[in-house]
């Protein structure tokens, strides 16, 4: 039952969250090597070059297929629907009740420190 609930849960970060671009590195990986083979670049431009601006060149549409070079965003919505919903009842609101507080204690009592003992009220 574990191993089904962690295919379930893979697969579900995997298409909802930009976890599942991590399982495009190795695309990135052989795209900088076909970079290399062709202009001896290094990874740090070839980064930069890919990620910072727009990359024009001959294989864009293997570009656009890099990792985190497109957001996607998802929602995930829920509702709980009740399997009965009852109708035949009515809520009558209370009249509002008058709190008296003592005034015991000044603002100033406050101010002077946060730990006090506590108080018997008689």
């Amino acid at each position: 039952m574990k191993t089904v609930a962690s295919i379930l849960l893979v697969t579900f970060l995997s298409a909802q969250t930009p976890l599942g671009q991590v399982f495009k590195l190795p695309l990135l990986i052989e795209h900088f090597y076909e970079h290399k083979q062709q202009s001896d670049v290094s990874l740090i431009i070839f980064i930069i070059d890919h990620y910072s601006h727009e990359h024009h060149d001959a294989d864009k549409s293997e570009d656009q297929q890099l990792p985190f070079k497109t957001v996607v965003l998802c929602n995930i919505g829920s509702a709980i629907v009740p399997a009965a919903i009852r109708s035949d009842f009515s809520v009558q609101p209370d009249r509002p009740q008058n709190v008296t507080v003592n005034d015991v204690h000044t603002p100033q009592q406050h101010l002077c420190s946060i730990f006090h003992p506590p108080r018997v009220i008689s």
